[in-house]
């Protein structure tokens, strides 16, 4: 994935991230004598291999020889406000035009000050790919120097690397300011420890299902812990049940049947909990009967906002693409609207179908309610184990709910769970 062009906003540099296994680098044997070990990348001038590339405001960057924390020199970048007509914020990449060795080294290291307190993204492995990017968000400076340490998740997969250091800064309060950077080299600090992910839980099908960008945290030489956002190619992972879930050393799991798998990594704790689920059923209605408006077996007619951010609402939405399927999913529910961007006409139709997963447990005291709106009239479904004996955890539930007689012009549905009852999956969500 190419990061050549200029980006439009601060955050989010690398908005990619979860196409990042598709991305693979061959090694040659003969590799360790072709790159060098260089670990220098600005200490008072630019390394012998080094180039930059501008993003944002192209003219943001300058080599400074009054203010340096060490020699005679540093980097100065210009944060520009954000009406200004070149740019509104300030990044770029450095990078090795041949590509170095640093499998002998595990950190990123340089220091760093601005002209007034603000946070930045910095980070490695941002140029030509992304294949073994590390994202440092909220990176705290201030008017004094400090040492910034980004660690290497796991130096011996950095054999050619290219993208050396990335930094992405926007304005503060609407103002424009300045960054220093120093001293910007790789180092063996061998202080590094605790190297842990993020504990996730993620749902999959029948199928493939790729490892996405990983949150990581090492422990620092100063106490501190460094949380970085890493790609999964820097990993070597294992399954705890391959008859449920196998993986590949980097990261491609192909879901084999309906169970539980845990992913575990060689090179950090945490685990990947991959809960592994059948499709739902294929509708049997005929297309002219159907007003769709989420299903791979019809043509979806209704668009929607399946996150509108209601006031006071957790819930997250992501849609799963297996291929050929598509799931919606919700986490952290405790309600969401289903906003159409154009009110459905169901005046020939007499009810709303929807498949729905609860990925938690279901017990008599589990309930999600399926809310229709009649223009501003709500009416509520509610789905409990009383009412659906079938309702079980972790299997589909087919739900036909019958829409009211009288004005059946339709705007948008709702979801509501209770406490206890916060992930669930949904498909072939339509009208007939």
């Amino acid at each position: 994935m190419n990061h050549k062009i200029n980006i439009s906003c601060k955050l989010s540099v690398v908005a990619v991230l979860f196409s990042l296994t598709g991305c693979t680098r061959d090694i040659n044997t003969d590799v360790l004598a072709t790159y060098p070990n260089l670990s220098d990348v600005f200490i008072d001038e630019f390394a012998s291999d080094l180039q930059y590339q501008a993003w944002g405001k192209v003219t943001n960057f300058e080599v400074d020889t009054k203010t340096t924390y060490d020699g005679t020199s540093s980097m100065r970048i210009e944060v520009p406000n954000p009406s200004d007509p070149m740019g509104s914020w300030a990044g770029g990449t450095f990078y090795s035009a041949t590509g170095r060795n640093l499998s002998g080294y595990d950190a990123l290291t340089f220091y760093a000050k601005s002209s007034v307190a603000t946070a930045i993204e910095v980070g490695i492995g941002n140029y030509d790919t992304t294949e073994y990017l590390v994202q440092v968000n909220d990176v705290q400076l201030n008017t004094n120097w400090s040492k910034i340490i980004i660690p290497i998740p796991n130096s011996a997969k950095l054999l050619s690397e290219k993208g050396l250091f990335y930094y992405s800064a926007g304005a503060v309060n609407d103002e424009g300011y300045t960054i220093w950077f120093d001293e910007v080299k790789f180092e063996k600090l061998g202080t590094l420890a605790h190297a842990k992910i993020e504990d996730i839980e993620v749902p999959g099908f029948p199928g493939k299902l790729t490892i996405g960008t990983l949150t990581e945290t090492i422990n620092l030489p100063n106490g501190i812990n460094r949380k970085m956002r890493v790609s999964p190619n820097y990993f070597t992972f294992e399954s705890s049940d391959v008859n449920v879930a196998s993986v590949t050393n980097d990261g491609n799991i192909t879901v084999h049947k309906t169970g539980e798998a845990v992913i575990s990594l060689k090179e950090a704790e945490g685990e990947i909990k991959v809960h592994c689920y059948d499709f739902a059923p294929t509708p049997t209605k005929d297309e002219s009967e159907v007003l769709s408006l989420f299903s791979d077996s019809y043509t979806n007619k209704i668009s929607a906002n399946w996150n509108p951010r209601w006031e006071w609402s957790t819930a997250k939405y992501t849609e799963i693409d297996t291929g050929d399927n598509h799931i919606a999913r919700y986490s952290g529910l405790n309600f969401v609207g289903i906003v159409f961007n154009k009110t459905a006409d169901c005046s020939s139709k007499t009810h709303l179908h929807l498949d729905v997963l609860c990925m938690d447990e279901v017990s008599e005291s589990t309930i999600i309610t399926v809310s229709i709106y009649y223009g501003t009239t709500e009416i509520k479904h509610p789905i409990t184990l009383e009412k659906y004996p079938e309702f079980k955890s972790k299997q589909w539930l087919s739900l036909d709910l019958e829409l009211e007689k009288e004005n059946k012009l339709i705007p948008q549905l709702a979801l509501a769970c209770d406490d206890n009852t916060r992930n669930i999956l949904l498909d072939n969500i339509y009208f007939y």
